[in-house]
């Protein structure tokens, strides 16, 4: 898992870094963040420019016209989200809500939102 979290680390780094404030995504970098490492979570959006402005509209809390670290962490938490109720309808019962789990506990959360819980 660390090494995951230490890919989406250096993934944002690594757009923010073309052009302007090395700590933040302009609109060009966003896009191609999202089109280049993250093209499956986003193909209707891709597609769509207004989509792609909107959603990085969205995630500007500070509205300063660029995306943050912290900014950006509400996009992965939403995809994460959406990932994970997928994973619970396609994958059958004998790797979810069996009482097995599929790796290491972070311990007890709120699973309300899953379907087999």
């Amino acid at each position: 898992m660390e090494q995951g979290m230490e890919t989406i680390i250096k993934t944002f780094h690594q757009h923010a870094g073309k052009e302007g404030d090395p700590d933040t995504l302009s609109k060009k970098e966003f896009k191609q963040l999202v089109n280049k490492d993250m093209p499956n979570s986003f193909k209707k959006e891709k597609k769509d420019e207004k989509a792609m402005n909107r959603m990085m509209e969205d995630l500007d809390r500070n509205e300063d016209g660029a995306v943050d670290f912290d900014e950006f962490l509400t996009l992965l938490v939403k995809v994460l989200i959406k990932d994970h109720k997928e994973i619970h309808k396609n994958e059958s019962s004998r790797d979810y809500g069996n009482g097995r789990s599929p790796g290491p506990s972070l311990g007890e959360g709120d699973h309300r939102d899953c379907p087999n819980k």
